[in-house]
């Protein structure tokens, strides 16, 4: 259970304060004066306790599933600790943030819900969300990561509850041992290729898988830690390079009669479900399916680049949030915190298969003793997070244009890539009018 270490008396204005400066209030610098807040630096002190107001009731939002299983649980634990009843509705992690900008002026959205990193920032930036009560404690105790993916032009406003990342997954029955590196993996592949099973395959065409193999040759998305869309780095020289090392190879050694349209999501992992596939790149989410299909299957991080750098795959973060039109602010806060805690992230893995962002449970038992647990989290380590900020949604289209013509029509990289990104920029501007 949760228990707080130090403890001091919190004030009414206090809450308040914490309210206004995540909504931008107008009066946030006169109630943080009355409220004591620190004069110097205008930041709230951790120092204290947060308890639910009286007569608080709380909604929570949840995915269906087992996440929805465990948040019931949650909700049990949370009112048996706390006296406070929390109902649970099931509203998809990728539906939430829409939802609370329709339903929270409205005062029908959830109190807390969950989100993934990549699609609250719009929210955040609407003054939708609540920031976190306990920024120090988190960046303290959760990959850093996590954290980031969370924030939001530097202020952290999530609770992480899972991290995720693709990683390399080998059939055992066909590979041995997993290759170390990049050339590596190309050579055992090209000798295990026969036309109807392959070595390798990944989409050529999705910056998502692809985004690794740039990033560790120094491509980037967004500069400033993907925050600052005027500096765009994915026609820089390292993405061409990332580009050509992951592409060349592949399309030229393993599938060279294959255009990018035959080479689906569907398409391998059906491949590597009848054992067909001997490597394939793919996140957490495959694991049941690739189990229920009987294969024997490891998996573990991406092979190094020629570079001797490691893969920096995309990292995504579930969290949740704390909805800005709360009546229950306090309450709302210590449900985020409490689900949140290391008990029940333990008990969210083993119900979710979720891995936990919190660094002292990836040395837990439970999770060292599963190798594919440990394969993920592995690569976690190297792992940067999706951009969160408005203008990401607008560079999948013209890299994934840019990655067909480079597979499809051999053009090259360089120019490709330029094209998609002044494609972007174009976007960008056209959004900020």
């Amino acid at each position: 259970m949760f228990k707080k270490s130090k403890i001091v008396t919190a004030t009414l204005l206090l809450s308040a304060s914490m309210l206004l400066t995540a909504c931008g209030g107008a009066e946030e610098e006169e109630v943080q004066e009355n409220a004591g807040v620190g004069e110097e630096t205008g930041e709230a002190p951790e120092d204290f306790e947060v308890v639910p107001e009286d007569g608080a009731e709380l909604l929570l939002w949840s995915d269906g599933d087992e996440q929805l299983e465990w948040a019931q649980l949650m909700a049990e634990k949370f009112e048996a600790e706390y006296g406070v009843p929390v109902q649970v509705e099931e509203v998809s992690q990728e539906d939430a943030p829409e939802r609370l900008a329709t339903d929270g002026p409205q005062g029908l959205a959830a109190d807390v819900f969950a989100s993934t990193h990549d699609r609250i920032g719009r929210a955040i930036s609407a003054g939708l969300v609540i920031e976190n009560f306990w920024p120090d404690e988190y960046e303290e105790e959760f990959m850093e990561a996590a954290i980031t993916a969370t924030s939001f032009e530097g202020e952290l406003f999530g609770y992480p509850s899972g991290i995720e990342t693709y990683a390399l997954y080998y059939n055992t029955d066909l590979v041995e041992k997993a290759p170390e590196t990049l050339d590596e993996l190309f050579e055992v592949a090209k000798d295990l290729t026969d036309g109807k099973r392959y070595g390798f395959m990944m989409e050529p065409g999705n910056l998502y898988f692809l985004y690794g193999f740039l990033g560790g040759y120094g491509g980037y998305v967004f500069g400033d830690n993907g925050t600052n869309p005027e500096d765009i780095g994915l026609n820089n020289e390292g993405a061409v390079e990332g580009t050509k090392a992951i592409l060349h190879p592949l399309r030229h050694e393993i599938l060279s009669s294959m255009a990018v349209e035959d080479i689906t999501y569907d398409v391998r992992t059906s491949l590597f479900e009848s054992g067909d596939l001997a490597f394939d790149i793919n996140g957490p989410w495959a694991v049941r399916g690739y189990e229920d299909a009987g294969v024997n299957f490891n998996v573990v991080r991406l092979p190094l680049l020629g570079n001797g750098e490691n893969p920096t795959s995309f990292s995504g973060t579930r969290g949740f949030y704390v909805n800005a039109y709360t009546e229950f602010p306090d309450a709302a806060s210590l449900l985020a915190k409490f689900i949140t805690n290391e008990e029940n992230l333990l008990t969210a893995y083993e119900i979710t298969g979720a891995l936990p962002p919190r660094l002292a449970l990836t040395e837990h038992e439970d999770i060292q003793s599963n190798p594919i647990s440990v394969g993920f989290l592995e690569q976690a380590t190297h792992a940067v997070p999706m951009p969160n900020i408005p203008e990401m949604p607008l560079v999948w289209d013209p890299m994934g244009a840019a990655f067909t013509e480079i597979w499809n029509q051999d053009v090259d990289v360089q120019e490709a890539l330029d094209r998609a990104v002044k494609t972007i920029e174009n976007a960008i501007r056209e959004q900020q009018q």
